[in-house]
């Protein structure tokens, strides 16, 4: 985990560093907008996902969606989600071009959508779609690579991976679509794998970059298309820090050659620790000083009849008169 979190930090700078990220960046964050004006109804986000699985493309399905939006729109009456089902269920095969499939296949999603309004009550449509989109339980289904089991539109079937995906983004999750662009840009940055692994390597190069998933999956879709790979390098640190080493080496007076200590360290080396004679005398002095037996003429120097202090020969000295007569200036001394 630790060198995948490493490889993808690294694929962040590479992003990042490049010398049009900004402009990058910035068209991405205008083309989503743009898409996400035009869902302006959570029933019309669930109708534009189902459509896609015809294989138009997507400005194609995104005019049939806008076509209908302005025939049944009405001021009076919002376009939610019970009203968009009863409409397609009398309207004909037209506005799903021509395919009785995608007809119940929209309407079965709606369905089921239309359930969990009623189990959020007085909880508003597309917060209802924005909760299914980011909920922990619908990133869990999709994380354990089960999500045709998922309970909400799993179970509908005829979604794939990619259709998923694009009504989880399409609902206001912070997600993306794994499309082959976008597997192709991450392989440009050294990632292989199916669509799994590309979903999870690019929702964890958003947390790196620090911007929504959705975004990110612009970004890196304009790179697939275009096929780019010129990706800068980031600078790279020495294998073993022998720079650093050796600087310490230096500092310490260790040579390169031997690891001899000379100069003024050494010097002072040797001025700290003793010799083995310095050290032997060291220890008698402290097993002497330790009997206890006789206390020496530095212990008490007064004491002239201290034991084991032998008196100083010779007799007494008398000091010498001064030479001005005065005998008491000066006493004797012993």
């Amino acid at each position: 985990m630790v060198e995948l979190a490493d490889k993808v930090g690294e694929a962040a700078w590479k992003i990042r560093n490049l010398e049009d990220y900004d402009g990058r960046l910035e068209r991405a964050a205008r083309r989503f907008d743009e898409i996400s004006g035009d869902r302006a109804e959570p029933a019309l986000v669930v109708y534009e996902t189902a459509l896609m699985k015809s294989g138009r493309g997507a400005e194609e399905v995104r005019g049939l969606v806008r076509e209908f939006l302005d025939t049944f729109e009405d001021e009076e009456e919002p376009l939610t989600i019970p009203r968009a089902s009863g409409i397609m269920n009398v309207e004909g095969d037209g506005w799903f071009f021509g395919d009785e499939n995608l007809r119940v296949l929209t309407g079965r999603l709606l369905g089921q959508f239309q359930h969990r309004v009623a189990q959020y009550n007085y909880v508003d449509e597309r917060e209802v779609l924005r909760r299914w989109a980011d909920g922990y339980d619908t990133r869990l289904f999709v994380r354990r690579r089960i999500h045709e089991t998922e309970p909400v539109v799993g179970v509908v079937g005829g979604l794939d991976l990619t259709l998923f995906q694009y009504l989880r983004v399409a609902a206001g999750g912070n997600t993306l679509v794994p499309t082959e662009n976008v597997s192709r840009a991450l392989g440009a940055l050294g990632y292989e794998g199916d669509a799994y692994e590309v979903l999870a390597v690019a929702e964890s190069l958003a947390l790196h970059l620090d911007l929504p998933a959705p975004i990110v999956g612009e970004i890196l879709e304009d790179i697939g298309r275009e096929g780019f790979a010129d990706f800068p390098e980031p600078p790279r640190e020495p294998a073993e820090d022998e720079a650093a080493e050796e600087d310490v080496r230096s500092d310490a007076g260790v040579s390169s050659a031997g690891g001899a200590v000379t100069g003024g360290a050494a010097a002072e080396e040797r001025e700290q620790k003793p010799g083995q004679g310095d050290r032997e005398a060291r220890r008698a002095a402290r097993e002497d000083s330790g009997k206890g037996d006789e206390p020496s003429r530095v212990q008490d120097p007064q004491a002239r009849e201290a034991p084991g202090v032998p008196q100083e020969n010779g007799e007494k000295r008398q000091a010498s008169p001064p030479e001005d007569g005065r005998e008491d200036a000066l006493g004797t001394a012993e």
